[in-house]
């Protein structure tokens, strides 16, 4: 979330509060390779040196942040349907990536593909595709314990920090990998975002950066993701820490609490929770772990809009603090929790590797089964229950949908799975209902009969009656 808000677009917020001007630049997706060199923008707010708490000012400034990407994404998406113009993906996951010619080269955001589980232009990163609030930065540490850090984009907090945008960089974007490269002067960095996959489950995002510093006596390296993830419309997500590959438990306990955990090879899922009108319907995985011969040192769970200002690796987290519930203080542009993900690697090129990758992708890979039980119908009015096949508890807040003698009727199930239709014209051939499923559970249908109240009684009398008549006197039993 946007330690790189150094555009021009994020001027044109401080422009637009005091002359009602709006600037709009869409992302693009570059396919050539594009070379420049930009001066130093204006730096923002200095952190106050807490170590999670930034100044009024900071916050302003943060959520003006994220209220000019959302104001560049509405312009970009106007013209279209599901996914605003450019980017690139395989039909699950639509990347987009700032230019190399504008400011935040590099910097990326994801939305789902129109063959996606949970539907086309879902947030997988905040934007709704538009970069500017996930960014890198690479601290850079001579043998002499001289220290600098390059940060995507301009806004700079810190004396030691260094603009990517006033390096030579160059860009390339071949089939679904986009690789921005960047020269600060004795060693390079590229960053690499791929997407790969052909289906649901084998799909993800890997984002890869490495060093190329081939000097007698290579620098040492501090390489830094902070992410700001964004599930559907829930830009607080909670997270639920998996062993790696064990997929999202939609039973299992969640965090919503900040967290450090060091040398973490694991997934972190984040889950939407709190910003939609029913229970979780979507989760991504993410892990800071993909080169397994660089594991994170720590990978955090933070407050985005207070993550932005300290220095690499200095964000402390509070265990005991809400960043994702209706009552946290952690807060967008919009007044709603806003949580991210910080990734922490050290690399030495001279001993070990000198590169890291982190992904995404969604979770769990393939939707769990459901099994839908449809009631009898009796007066118009059905019942129909979704439970998770496997385990066989109650799938709540879940539309489905009832039909029947040209009638239909939806309907969310409830804490027992249960969902009541009561306007149901089924006639002798009962309903259907069914469950159309999302990127957690897999659709299910079922069929309701008629129940015949009076009718079988009826019936049973009067076979009685006859039976009766019969033995008293079999001609009667004949005519009636």
């Amino acid at each position: 979330m946007g330690h790189s808000r150094t555009t021009a677009r994020l001027i044109a917020v401080a422009v637009t509060a005091l002359v009602g001007l709006t600037v709009a630049q869409p992302p693009m997706a570059v396919g050539a390779a594009v070379s420049r060199t930009h001066a130093p923008a204006p730096a923002r707010p200095e952190w106050n040196g807490h170590p999670a708490r930034p100044t009024a000012a900071q916050r302003r400034w943060a959520e003006q942040q994220k209220a000019q990407v959302l104001h560049t994404a509405a312009s970009s998406k106007a013209a279209a349907a599901d996914l605003p113009p450019g980017g690139f993906g395989n039909g699950i996951f639509q990347v987009y990536v700032n230019p190399a010619d504008g400011e935040g080269a590099g910097e990326f955001t994801v939305l789902t593909g129109p063959q996606h589980p949970a539907g086309p232009g879902r947030n997988v990163l905040f934007g709704d595709g538009t970069p500017g609030t996930s960014y890198l930065i690479v601290r850079d540490i001579s043998p002499s314990g001289a220290v600098t850090d390059y940060v995507q984009g301009q806004l700079l907090t810190h004396p030691s920090e260094v603009s990517l945008d006033g390096e030579s960089s160059a860009q390339k974007l071949t089939g679904s990998t986009m690789t921005t490269t960047w020269y600060p002067g004795g060693f390079g960095i590229t960053q690499t975002v791929a997407v790969t996959g052909d289906t649901v489950a084998n799909s993800r995002v890997t984002v890869s950066t490495a060093i190329q510093d081939t000097r007698a006596e290579p620098d040492h390296y501090q390489i830094q993701y902070l992410w700001d993830t964004e599930v559907g419309t829930d830009d607080g997500p909670v997270t639920q820490p998996r062993t790696a590959g064990v997929p999202y438990g939609p039973f299992d306990p969640t965090i919503g609490m900040e967290q450090t955990t060091a040398s973490f090879a694991g997934d972190t899922v984040t889950v939407d929770a709190h910003a939609n009108p029913h229970p979780p319907t979507f989760a991504v995985a993410a892990s800071g772990a993909d080169n397994p011969q660089a594991v994170p040192d720590t990978t955090k769970y933070v407050c985005w809009p207070d993550a932005i200002y300290p220095p690499i690796g200095e964000y402390a987290t509070d265990s005991t603090r809400d960043i994702s519930g209706a009552n946290s203080d952690c807060l967008n542009s919009v007044g709603h929790a806003d949580s991210a993900l910080e990734y922490l690697w050290s690399l030495n090129p001279a001993t070990g590797p000198s590169s890291v990758t982190a992904s995404l992708r969604t979770s769990p890979p393939t939707p769990y089964t459901t099994t839908l039980k449809a009631g009898r119908l009796s007066l118009g009015t059905a019942t129909a229950t979704l439970t998770d096949t496997t385990t066989g508890k109650p799938v709540s807040g879940r539309l489905l949908t009832f039909s029947g003698g040209g009638t239909t009727c939806t309907v969310t199930t409830d804490a027992n799975g249960a969902a009541t239709c009561g306007s149901l014209l089924g006639g002798l051939l009962g309903y259907d209902v069914t469950f159309a499923g999302d990127a957690i559970w897999a659709p299910s249908t079922a069929h309701g009969g008629v129940l015949l109240a009076a009718g079988p009684r009826i019936l049973k009398d009067r076979c009685r009656h006859r039976s009766r008549l019969h033995w008293a006197n079999p001609g009667v039993a004949r005519r009636a």
